[in-house]
């Protein structure tokens, strides 16, 4: 008998491959279990050599012994003719076809399972929504799990952690946070791999997590770690990359050096292309130029743009005059310090949003930095963000549209330019799915950061999901309590769509208390007050405002509510044209002006008013466009058209109008009665289809701003109505009872 044969007699290849597919199922149980445990890499090592020496050892046993009735024995005391090896060798056979079996379960778990098709499954609500098989009521994610969910862990990856101050001197820790700042911006210029913002990895300062625990939570597959020691006029610097899964170092460096500038950016250019090396990306001619690329020589100024940097992430109104004060000190000492100039155009911009400042006053600023940062250096994704979000607010889309993509193209891991990008394109309903991806790409830039999960939650609300809008909301407001944005943001979702004004005035008031110097948020409180016919807190609110800056154009906007509110309607045509010349840019501000007019009844003015702000509605070819992003306003200006001499025009525009509002907007948006599809319903002198309109907006609840909104002409054809007449009484109602609620909790409360 040859030997291959006698090795088939005794089993030994049915004993090794039984061996084999047992120890393989064994090691994947054994990676789960200990991933799970976070044990480090070397136990499975271990658990692997010990299993291939049993397999040494199991392959000498099987050859040199035999199972016996009487137990084990040697093979050659064995007589053949008493021999079980044939039955042996079919309970083998049985026990491999089991493991096989086990092996191809797991196989099959492991691929329709795992996390790679969870977060395909999970990460687009727009996809779900698009195809009309999902809504906020099953969604199966948090909208914090939603947005942070990715379709596969990117292996080139990467959260910088904050540095350790090693010289344990307090002066020191502003120095150590400021580099590490800035190298995580140097090593962002490599666009093949993903880079978590700063918001986010602060978080991890001087936490006891351990690497694995946090790439979970941030989802990168590496982690770069360090410290920084400075001694007089010596700078240390060390760092390490990490594989966030196995725990081990990839390439680790100490930097001794002189404390220069020009040593500092050096240390941070050789750190980021080391990165790229031990990760086997490939550099760019042009990600090797950005990362060479000295901002400045000025360590006084790169101080000063790190400390802006710090205090305009916190979107406080305080912190942001402060920041500009930092933006500008550094520009001062560098003038040539391109990303400077782009603190100080960003900071001027979110003045206007969180504090007095008008759009009148920022914009000039804001173009003289960003023309500045450009010349010195055109290739500045970050210019490219503030540039773009500047033509937005001057209704330049198509160009605004072009530097955001720009912008993403030189600096993908930017977060804010994708923040911003999010932003603008929520302005188009039809584009509101691109928004709440672009908005979940700005989150797994920076998971941890507040002003992104508030644009999360915005997104959902924008495209209709109220609930799930809420829910991603109030988780904001419980991780960062002290955050006002989230608490305005909520806020105005109770009062403007939800019409759950217990709630939103809570929330506006918790505004008020963390963020007293945002004049924004006061008027949101006037708009309330009136809708809760409480005159009195409104005017006080009115005042508040004055108090910080009283010509504020929003003090301007409060004016017109509560003149319309006493029906005066001198003293709101007088605001009216206060406001208008301060106001060139406000697209926005400039159309719901023009309403006002149109219910007072100066319809020539309304028309003078809209075609100012949107010259486009008397060419037909660029209807189908300005629908787009104004989908109301086409049905009310048809209605000035057809009232104004130009009737045919006005016809064709209310035609395609309608079509609009019952066609492609339902597509997109799960509350198209918010946007009072009823203007054409009544334009058209359909009143039946008009009042199913106001109903279904009473069935959803949406109550907010009827006394105002109803002022306007086309109105009139159903005023008398039963039906009209019995939604109108219901409303009246249901914000009556809200207001008894409210003025009992306050009782209750006490002085």
């Amino acid at each position: 008998m040859s030997f291959i044969e006698e090795l088939k007699r005794r089993n030994v290849f049915k004993v090794g491959i039984a061996y084999l597919v047992a120890a393989w199922l064994l090691i994947q149980f054994s990676d789960i279990l200990l991933d799970n445990m976070e044990a480090p890499a070397w136990v499975l090592q271990i658990i692997m050599l010990a299993l291939g020496i049993g397999f040494v050892i199991t392959l000498f046993v099987a050859w040199a012994f035999e199972m016996t009735p009487e137990g084990i024995k040697r093979e050659k005391e064995v007589d053949q003719r008493e021999s079980i090896t044939p039955q042996t060798g079919k309970k083998l056979n049985t026990t491999i076809l089991v493991m096989l079996a086990l092996a191809v379960v797991y196989l099959l778990f492991d691929k329709f399972s795992g996390s790679e098709n969870m977060g395909s499954e999970s990460n687009s609500l727009a996809t779900q929504s698009q195809t009309g098989n999902s809504t906020d009521e099953n969604l199966t994610l948090t909208p914090a799990e939603a947005t942070q969910a990715e379709p596969a862990l990117n292996r080139l990856s990467i959260a910088v952690l904050p540095f350790t101050n090693r010289s344990n001197r307090e002066e020191d820790q502003f120095f150590t946070d400021g580099i590490h700042d800035d190298l995580l911006t140097t090593i962002a210029n490599i666009g093949s791999m993903k880079v978590i913002s700063r918001t986010s990895v602060m978080e991890y300062k001087g936490t006891t997590k351990k690497i694995p625990e946090i790439a979970r939570e941030l989802g990168v597959a590496n982690v770069l770690e360090g410290g920084i020691q400075r001694s007089g006029n010596q700078v240390r610097i060390n760092v390490q990359l990490i594989d966030a899964k196995t725990d081990e170092h990839l390439w680790a460096r100490i930097f001794d050096r002189e404390l220069t500038a020009d040593n500092l950016f050096a240390i941070q250019s050789e750190i980021s292309k080391a990165i790229a090396e031990a990760l086997q990306t490939t550099l760019s001619p042009a990600e090797i130029q950005r990362i060479d690329t000295q901002p400045t020589d000025n360590l006084l100024a790169l101080d000063a743009y790190l400390r802006g940097k710090q205090l305009i992430a916190t979107r406080d109104s305080e912190n942001i005059k402060l920041a500009i004060e930092e933006f500008n000190k550094a520009v001062t000492l560098d003038p040539n310090f391109a990303l400077a100039w782009v603190g100080v155009a960003d900071s001027n911009n979110l003045l206007t949003e969180y504090g007095t400042t008008s759009t009148e006053k920022s914009v000039p600023i804001e173009k003289a930095a960003i023309d500045r940062a450009l010349a010195i250096n055109d290739q500045l994704g970050e210019a490219y963000a503030s540039r773009a979000n500047l033509l937005s607010r001057k209704n330049q889309d198509d160009e605004a549209e072009a530097d955001f993509l720009k912008a993403v193209q030189l600096s993908p891991n930017y977060a804010t330019a994708w923040h911003w990008y999010s932003l603008f394109l929520g302005r188009f309903p039809l584009r509101i799915n691109e928004m709440i991806e672009t908005a979940e790409k700005a989150a797994t830039l920076d998971p941890r950061s507040s002003i992104i999960s508030n644009l999360v939650g915005f997104a959902y609300w924008k495209r209709g999901l109220f609930s799930v809008a809420e829910r991603q909301l109030k988780k904001l407001n419980e991780l960062d309590p002290d955050f006002a944005q989230g608490y305005r943001t909520l806020a105005a979702l109770y009062i403007y769509n939800l019409s759950q004004y217990q709630a939103g005035l809570e929330y506006a008031l918790k505004t008020e208390e963390l963020d007293p110097g945002n004049i924004n948020s006061k008027e949101t409180l006037v708009n309330l007050y009136l809708e809760l016919d409480d005159l009195a807190s409104a005017q006080l609110a009115r005042e508040q405002m004055a108090e910080l800056d009283a010509n504020n154009t929003s003090v301007g906007f409060a004016d017109v509510s509560i003149n319309l509110y006493n029906n005066n309607a001198a003293g709101t045509h007088e605001t009216v044209n206060w406001l208008l010349p301060r106001i060139k840019d406000n697209l926005g501000g400039k159309i719901y002006l023009a309403n006002v007019e149109l219910s007072l009844g100066n319809t020539r003015h309304a028309r003078e008013i809209y075609l100012s702000a949107v010259p486009g509605w008397l060419d037909p070819a660029q209807w189908q466009e300005l629908l787009g992003r104004h989908q109301t306003n086409g049905c009310i200006f048809a209605w000035i058209l057809i009232n104004t001499g130009d009737e045919d025009l006005g016809k064709k525009l209310l035609q395609q109008s309608t079509t609009f509002m019952d066609d492609a907007l339902p597509a997109v948006f799960e509350h198209p009665d918010l946007y009072a599809p009823e203007l054409c319903y009544l334009t058209a002198g359909n009143t039946d289809k008009a009042l199913q309109s106001i109903e279904t907006q009473l069935a959803h609840n949406h109550l907010f701003d009827w006394i105002n909104f109803h002022k306007l002409p086309m109105y009139d054809l159903i005023r008398d109505e039963p039906r009209y007449q019995a939604a109108l009484s219901e409303r009246n109602r249901r914000v009556a009872a809200q207001k008894e609620a409210i003025e009992n909790s306050r009782t209750e409360a006490g002085p």
